[in-house]
């Protein structure tokens, strides 16, 4: 039987507030639990980084403009699948 598959973006926050309240296990069990609601299958988690030159650097000025309080981090992909 043919899949289709979607891809979901968990995002994380950084900084001091990203270190002290977010929690990458329970983002990624919320993400999960929503999609299996939805009748789709985790298929892969994988971490993601950007490679982008400018995010990067929109990261560390935003980083330094709050004292190193938040930014917008990395985080995760879930790639999920279904019976078409």
């Amino acid at each position: 039987m043919p899949k289709i598959n979607k891809v979901v973006r968990v995002a994380l926050s950084g900084g001091i507030i990203g270190m002290l309240t977010t929690n990458p296990r329970a983002a990624l069990d919320r993400a999960i639990s929503e999609a299996n609601a939805d009748g789709w299958n985790c298929h892969q988690i994988m971490p993601h980084k950007t490679n982008n030159l400018f995010v990067l650097l929109l990261q560390i000025l935003i980083l330094c403009c709050t004292c190193f309080l938040w930014t917008f981090g990395a985080g995760y992909l879930i790639l999920l699948e279904k019976d078409k």
